[in-house]
């Protein structure tokens, strides 16, 4: 399957940067380039990508508000945002408009690689320093967060390796410290897909933050 991809980065150099190096990955295709997420949106609506890789802050309507935009309009194309994890906030707001995944703009072509077939499979992707930056913005929230009442039957234990998938855990690392078996923290992880409708490890980061768990 070849990943059509549209991106969106005010910088030229970026820009075709990106297009000359994923024109050089075997299943990835660049159907078009923006400027700015206004302009990357009427393109999205001509080609129809898989996936829009775009820059977060650019001039005049920015990445996050084109993915929020994108996802309203029931557009099928998934979004991957880039950014240099140096603003918190907006990667918190771009998760909660819809991102599938981060990269840093220093990415290897690998990585962006396999970013972008998540992405157009429906599969998040929430890299370590996203997570970070989320767990960093929840903690300088000057609000505390809503309550917590456990939706959707969540068990005691499924919260306890919920909490620890927002601390952007592996399973593996789970399973150390609860002391159960690999096999057991993917049962776990399986159950909390299914009953909290979430698509991935990504979604599953955002439902505990939106819930206040990131913190407990």
């Amino acid at each position: 399957m070849t990943v059509r991809v549209v991106i969106a980065d005010d910088q030229t150099v970026v820009r075709e940067g990106l297009r000359s190096m994923l024109g050089l990955l075997d299943g990835i295709e660049v159907v078009g380039v923006a400027a700015d997420a206004e302009s990357a949106l009427s393109l999205i609506a001509q080609v129809d990508p898989d996936v829009l890789l775009t820059d977060l802050r650019m001039p005049g309507m920015g990445g996050v508000e084109g993915i929020r935009r994108l996802r309203s309009g029931g557009s099928r194309t998934q979004a991957v945002a880039l950014t240099t994890y140096d603003d918190d906030a907006t990667i918190v707001d771009a998760l909660s408009a819809g991102a599938l995944g981060f990269l840093n703009k220093d990415a290897d072509p690998a990585t962006i690689a396999a970013a972008l077939r998540a992405a157009a499979g429906g599969r998040s992707l929430l890299d370590a320093g996203a997570t970070g930056a989320m767990l960093r913005a929840d903690r300088r929230s000057a609000e505390p967060p809503t309550p917590y009442e456990p939706p959707d039957g969540l068990t005691e234990r499924e919260l306890d390796v919920l909490r620890l998938v927002a601390t952007g855990l592996t399973n593996q690392q789970i399973a150390r410290e609860l002391f159960v078996s690999v096999s057991t923290v993917k049962t776990h992880v399986n159950h909390l897909l299914a009953k909290t409708g979430c698509t991935g490890r990504a979604a599953l980061v955002r439902y505990a933050y939106e819930h206040g768990l990131t913190g407990r």
